[in-house]
Parts: structure tokens; C-alpha cells; sequence
């Protein structure tokens, strides 16, 4: 008996293990499919994402599928259903509610989604979020313009805005680049230094 108790707790442990795991990278495996989906630059809606909804958890700096910004102020919670909850709770009384990887504002694109659940997605959120940016691409013909105004309209807010997304954007495509260029021997070890320099930085070597 004592025996299928320990086998029980192990095999919880893996599963719960793999479901943190999955959990971190969700959000980032779904802005390089949405990114590509949407013939974006490679790297930018990561990129904007690791600013919306970015985390440090352990040793790395991720997109936090389970964020909330409500009036300007970042809340992260354990798992789907606790989100649901605030949300459930509280959308009425605080319309000004950012959501998910993509931080989607409910007060101006709530009616584009079916119900909570829906926003809160990873999927649906993160497909709306690189929908909305190629979308201001389209309308404004620039990048910078694209990356500045999906978080604000307000030229102060903008340029801060722009310059953070910029600087995560540039780190991911420099890492991209040594990745793809040398040898297999040179790049095993550019692989190694660069892993070792985002570390430094916080960065998800799952990115």
C-alpha cells in the first residue's frame, strides 16, 4: 500500500511539474505562431509580449498567460481558474482590466471576445493581440507606429512604451542571429556564451 501512495505522489509530481513547465512557454510558443500566422517581424510580438505580461519566475523572465492589469497595476495569479475569479468578480465595478499574454484591454476590445474565458485564452488572446498589431501596421505603414500605439495613443506613453519593446526585440533577434550563423561547433558554443549572457538578463532560455 505504502508503495502505491509514493507511486501516486511521484507520478502528481510530474504531471504537475509538466503542467508549470507548460504553463511558462505557452504563452511565448503562441506569439512565434501568431507571428508567423500573421507575417509579423520575427521576434516583435514576443517581444511585446515578455512587456505586457512578462514575469520573473526562478531564473527566467517569461509571459505570464494569468496576468491581469487592473488600473494600471499588474496582478499575476497562479492558474486560470484564480483569474477567473478576480475577473468574474470584479469586470463590472473595474472596466479598465488588461488581459493575458497579450495584456488585451477589455474596456476597448471586450466585445470582440465571447465571454471571459475567451479573453483569457492564450490562444484566442494572443491570436487577437497579433491580429490587432498588424492591423495598426496596415493603418499606420510603420513598425514603431504599430509597436507605440498598441499600447497608447498619448506620444509620452508611446516613446517609453516603444523603447522598452525595442530593447527586449533586439536582444531576442541578436540571440536569433548567432543561433544561425557558424558551424555546428561555433554555434554550440555562441549557443552556450549567449545562454549564459541572457541568464544574466533574466531572459527564458525557452524563448
Amino acid at each position: 500500500m505504502r508503495f502505491y501512495k509514493i507511486l501516486f505522489f511521484l507520478v502528481f509530481i510530474v504531471f504537475s511539474n509538466n503542467s508549470f513547465s507548460n504553463q511558462i512557454s505557452n504563452c511565448n510558443v503562441l506569439t512565434e505562431k501568431y507571428g508567423k500566422k500573421f507575417n509579423l517581424p520575427n521576434k516583435l510580438l514576443t517581444s511585446i509580449s515578455l512587456v505586457e505580461s512578462g514575469k520573473k519566475i526562478g531564473d527566467k523572465f517569461v509571459s505570464w498567460p494569468w496576468t491581469l492589469n487592473v488600473a494600471g497595476k499588474s496582478k499575476f495569479f497562479k492558474n486560470k481558474e484564480e483569474t477567473l475569479v478576480y475577473l468574474k468578480k470584479n469586470y463590472e465595478k473595474k472596466k479598465n482590466i488588461d488581459i493575458g499574454c497579450m495584456q488585451i484591454s477589455l474596456k476597448y476590445h471586450g466585445k470582440e471576445f465571447d465571454n471571459l474565458e475567451h479573453i483569457l485564452d492564450p490562444e484566442s488572446n494572443v491570436e487577437y493581440g497579433a491580429k490587432f498589431l498588424k492591423s495598426l501596421f496596415n493603418r499606420h505603414k510603420t513598425w514603431n507606429e504599430a509597436i507605440s500605439r498598441y499600447h497608447s495613443s498619448i506620444p509620452q506613453k508611446k516613446r517609453g512604451y516603444l523603447k522598452k519593446v525595442q530593447l527586449f526585440w533586439s536582444d531576442l533577434r541578436q540571440r536569433k542571429q548567432y543561433v544561425d550563423i557558424g558551424s555546428n561547433d561555433e554555434k554550440q558554443k555562441k549557443i552556450e556564451f549567449f545562454r549564459k549572457e541572457f541568464r544574466k538578463k533574466k531572459y527564458s532560455s525557452e524563448i
